[in-house]
């Protein structure tokens, strides 16, 4: 089914944004929502033939997802982005981290590319959806993808080949609410029809999406004061107990720097009292050694003496001192 880009609600609309350039780096689609909002209905541009280019490779079509699902989920700017803005960022986007060896893509070029993939991807998880209200019993995952696509060659005739697209898209919150939507609305408009399975015959593009936008400019704005305010407080109590630490650190090293003041202190004290003690052992001694060599000397006189011209008192006096000191010689001998 041919229709303008402008022709698919939950591909032209989904974000009405603000300007700026491209920061967000390249993510892993299945931690990435997919955003949409109500569809703008415009007229259809004036249809021009255009010559076919190279086909879009699945390394192309990833990062084409992956760009698509960056910028227009960019909660700082995604909410006011008009569609010529959304896709000047998408393909501002997709220049930037393409290969320096990747064929060159237009707008319109990514646009038609988006719009397929859009389609057909939303045709393919009706189809699943139908497989899954069947409840086939005893069927693993591979059975409903290989029934899912059979029954899409059977509508649509042609093959499900973005295999690639739908593994990336599938676990998208933002997708699979666009997708209850659809079921939703679909079986209140067909009474009768089988509970949570989608008609394929009608054009799943054309039920408006009703899906949660993600936060303002406002909102973001007010989260990111937010995050400042816990990260100035973060900070201030960091410094706060790095103070502490460094207060209990400089105490710590004072009362230790007392202490060895102390300890020096007493062993200071303790060497001079030792000093004391040593000169005053010296100096016993030395008296010791003059007293000695005095008691010799006296000792040596009395030995001299002659007693024979002495009083007999005398004699017996002196006569006792020399044995007494000739005694003491044989002992210390």
């Amino acid at each position: 089914m041919n229709t303008l880009i402008d022709e698919d609600p939950f591909f032209t609309t989904l974000l009405e944004s603000g300007e700026g350039g491209i920061n967000n780096p390249i993510v892993d689609a299945d931690f990435v929502d997919v955003q949409a909002t109500q569809p703008q209905r415009e007229k259809k541009a004036a249809k021009h033939k255009s010559q076919r280019g190279v086909s879009f490779t699945i390394e192309e079509d990833t990062l084409l997802i992956s760009a698509w699902l960056n910028v227009s989920i960019d909660s700082i700017r995604g909410t006011d982005q008009t569609s010529t803005q959304l896709w000047s960022r998408i393909y501002d986007y997709y220049s930037t981290y393409k290969k320096p060896n990747s064929q060159e893509r237009s707008i319109p070029s990514l646009t038609n590319r988006w719009s397929t993939i859009q389609k057909s991807v939303n045709k393919f998880c009706g189809s699943m959806a139908q497989v899954e209200g069947m409840h086939p019993s005893g069927a693993t995952e591979l059975d409903k993808i290989d029934k899912a696509k059979i029954l899409y060659r059977e509508t649509q005739k042609t093959n499900f080949t973005l295999d690639h697209c739908w593994n990336l898209l599938k676990n998208q919150p933002k997708w699979q609410t666009h997708m209850e939507t659809v079921r939703r609305r679909d079986n209140v408009s067909r009474s009768g029809s089988t509970p949570n399975s989608i008609q394929l015959g009608d054009p799943m593009e054309n039920v408006p999406v009703e899906c949660e936008r993600p936060p303002g400019k406002k909102a973001e704005k007010e989260r990111e004061k937010k995050r400042k305010s816990r990260e100035r407080e973060d900070k201030e109590f960091s410094e706060a107990l790095r103070e502490m630490t460094e207060d209990r650190k400089i105490l710590m090293l004072e009362r230790k720097e007392s202490l060895m003041r102390v300890e020096n202190r007493n062993a200071e004290l303790l060497e001079i009292k030792k000093k004391k003690v040593e000169m005053e052992i010296k100096a016993q001694e030395e008296r010791s050694m003059i007293l000695a060599e005095k008691k010799r000397k006296n000792d040596m006189e009395i030995m001299k003496m002659d007693i024979g011209s002495m009083n007999s008192v005398q004699q017996e006096y002196f006569h006792n001192l020399q044995m007494e000191i000739l005694e003491e010689q044989r002992n210390k001998a």
